[in-house]
């Protein structure tokens, strides 16, 4: 059975976006992995910590630097989710979500160098 294969459906297609490299979706990740190497660097890397993404900030944060109609709050979730199936980073284990009282998710991601180093083998 193929990686792509254990991705949800929905989320295949985000994940397929980000392998060919097609902007904004593989822009997003590369901001977002920028921005944990630059965190991870400020905290020991043996230890590391935890990267939270809440979708509708981090939209507002990057408006400027990828500025893109398909960058929708929930594209950028759904984008985040394909990237954490596609790195078979493990739910519980390396990364968790919560739920706000809006129904709002944000994604909870514990950051060190192996899992930096999967997220970044799909790039």
């Amino acid at each position: 059975m193929s990686e792509v294969s254990k991705i949800p459906i929905p989320l295949v297609n985000y994940y397929n976006l980000i392998e060919k490299k097609k902007s904004p979706y593989y822009d997003l990740i590369l901001y977002i992995i920028s921005d944990m190497e630059k965190s991870l660097k400020k905290t020991n890397p043996n230890v590391g910590f935890v990267y939270a993404i809440n979708p509708r900030r981090l939209k507002e944060e990057i408006e400027e630097t990828i500025p893109n109609d398909k960058l929708t709050s929930i594209n950028i979730g759904r984008t985040v989710l394909a990237l954490l199936y596609g790195s078979k980073l493990r739910k519980g284990k390396d990364y968790y979500t919560t739920t706000s009282s809006g129904g709002r998710k944000n994604y909870h991601i514990k950051v060190d160098n192996n899992v930096l180093s999967s997220l970044q083998m799909h790039l």
